[in-house]
């Protein structure tokens, strides 16, 4: 199973869950209303959106240093 997102061209995957054995489990007792789904989804894309900041300054650091002079 695969889970992801598609780029803004509709080709390829800016993002994708992949694994062997993916498992998403939700404790559906905690859930029992409109707002506590959103508030968990939004924790979520928070987990996602700090994953990806990790990789991206992992990979190249240099994107969060201001230019000299500023």
């Amino acid at each position: 199973m695969t889970y992801g997102v598609l780029g803004y061209d509709g080709n390829e995957m800016m993002c994708a869950i992949t694994g062997y054995d993916l498992t998403i489990a939700f404790n559906m007792r905690l859930i029992n209303s409109l707002a506590d789904a959103e508030s968990c989804a939004d924790a979520l894309a928070d987990v996602f959106y700090q994953a990806l900041m990790e990789q991206l300054i992992a990979r190249n650091a240099d994107f969060i240093k201001p230019e000299a002079g500023q």
